[in-house]
């Protein structure tokens, strides 16, 4: 049998240890850097020519991240692209993110406030810089082991000088978060970002959101209608003077807002101390997104729609969970958590493994639930990682095991994984001499809307290949 590493190589250097997490566009992944030797979280995002405006942004994060050096901001230290996937390398934050501390209830208010002050530091930093970064939530900050607090994901971010990467009336953004203006399609400014931590610092001292509804409409209708709410009507404790600020920073009016980030917290700062929620306050009950073997991908770009009046008209929201509350979103983190326990305890291949190569006796493998999804993604990974070393023998084994792994029924709809090792057991196939065995899976990949014109090379030269 062909000697294999036990680990998938990315980009010839980076040995990925774990899945961290998974949303609708990237995968993040915990890594070493086998060149640097290093512990590094990698972004791997899924090209897809329908979705070439998502590579733009993701290309961009690259390049805003890398123009930036904050101790609050996460690092970016690398961008690599293949032919299936684009590779974003940044910093690794051994712990947390500020939704997961969130989920179990408010914070310790003197740690509220030090977060707050972390995340203005790096937003006026940014700022600083003519970067606005329009998407500050819980998911987004992250809490290192060593009381660190970093902002992350500038996905989204917006240099002030320059076009938006977006479709004419689309605004992007997690709509709790999100300003009045943000929501209605007008000029973005550090405001935004302003309002989004006055929001935030609303849910530290509270333990709960400042807006709440079924469906992002329902909230955005509040965001353009309602003032900002009191957070004292939740935790009466809280200082007037530390309320005032909060409902400051979710003016309606840009123009109202505290000046800058720094400035709201330290008006935060100058009340007196806060005083806990009341301890018999009802425990905070809030959705949260959890990552199974299965993960439910859903629709990135949530429904078109309109409120009239309130120009909100064929406005769409790009939302991390696909609902009206913020999921957990694809992040930088450490052991701290689990959100892909099943794919960080999934078998790995070994010595051990049968010495006969496995490859599809007829027509093309199907899932069956033999591993269940994460698994099937390791897997493929260790199959790719194999196909770009030219080891195409050990390649088609494991994306044949890989395919079979997934949960039965599994379509490219519901784990685009499942398409992506069809792609490179395919191109395995093909250049293990084997074309007409390629074809059929070839096949089935090319009605996949996605990466058609790679595929569609792939196809034509197996079945040239197996013409002559």
């Amino acid at each position: 049998m062909p000697t294999r590493t036990a680990r998938p190589l990315l980009a010839g250097r980076y040995r990925v240890i774990k899945r961290l997490g998974v949303g609708g566009m990237a995968a993040v992944y915990l890594a070493h850097d086998e060149r640097l030797a290093r512990d590094v979280a990698i972004k791997r995002m899924h090209l897809s020519e329908r979705d070439d405006v998502d590579a733009r942004r993701f290309q961009r994060e690259a390049k805003l991240g890398a123009s930036l050096s904050h101790p609050n901001l996460v690092s970016i230290f690398d961008a690599e692209e293949d032919e299936e996937s684009v590779l974003l390398v940044m910093e690794y934050v051994e712990g947390e993110t500020l939704a997961d501390v969130l989920a179990r209830g408010p914070v310790e208010p003197r740690r509220a406030v030090e977060i707050v002050r972390a995340v203005a530091a790096a937003l006026d930093h940014a700022h600083a810089s003519g970067i606005v970064h329009r998407d500050i939530k819980p998911a987004n900050i992250l809490l290192g082991r060593n009381g660190s607090v970093k902002l992350a994901d500038l996905g989204i971010a917006k240099a002030v000088e320059r076009t938006d990467i977006t479709d004419t009336g689309t605004v992007l953004g997690t709509p709790v978060y999100m300003a009045p203006e943000q929501l209605q399609g007008g000029e973005l400014g550090p405001a935004v970002d302003v309002y989004a931590l006055a929001t935030m610092a609303f849910e530290l001292l509270t333990g709960r959101k400042a807006r709440s509804g079924r469906a992002a409409v329902e909230i955005a209708h509040q965001v353009v209608n309602e003032p900002p709410p009191d957070p004292r009507e939740v935790n009466p404790r809280i200082p007037g003077p530390a309320a005032d600020a909060i409902r400051a920073g979710m003016a309606k009016d840009p123009s109202e807002r505290p000046r800058s980030a720094g400035e709201l917290a330290d008006r935060l700062e100058s009340a007196r101390p806060i005083a806990p929620v009341p301890a018999q306050e009802p425990p905070r009950t809030r959705p949260m997104l959890s990552y199974t073997t299965a993960p439910q991908r859903s629709p990135r770009w949530a429904a078109v729609f309109a409120l009239g009046a309130l120009a909100l008209a064929a406005l769409a929201i790009v939302l991390s969970s696909g609902g009206g509350e913020d999921g957990t979103a694809e992040r930088a983190r450490g052991d701290g958590e689990r959100p892909a326990a099943e794919a960080e305890n999934a078998p790995v291949p070994t010595e051990d493994s049968p010495d006969e190569t496995t490859a599809p006796a007829t027509g093309v493998p199907e899932p069956s639930g033999a591993g269940g999804s994460a698994e099937a993604e390791q897997l493929h990974l260790e199959g790719h990682a194999a196909l770009q070393a030219g080891d195409y023998d050990t390649a088609i084994e494991l994306n044949t095991r890989a395919i079979e792994a997934f949960p039965e029924g599994t379509t490219w709809e519901t784990d685009m994984n499942y398409a992506y090792a069809l792609y490179s057991l395919g191109r395995a196939l093909r250049l293990a001499g084997r074309p007409d065995e390629a074809i059929p899976v070839l096949e089935l990949r090319s009605e996949v809307p996605n990466q058609t014109a790679t595929v569609q090379q792939e196809l034509d030269l197996a079945r040239q290949e197996a013409a002559e």
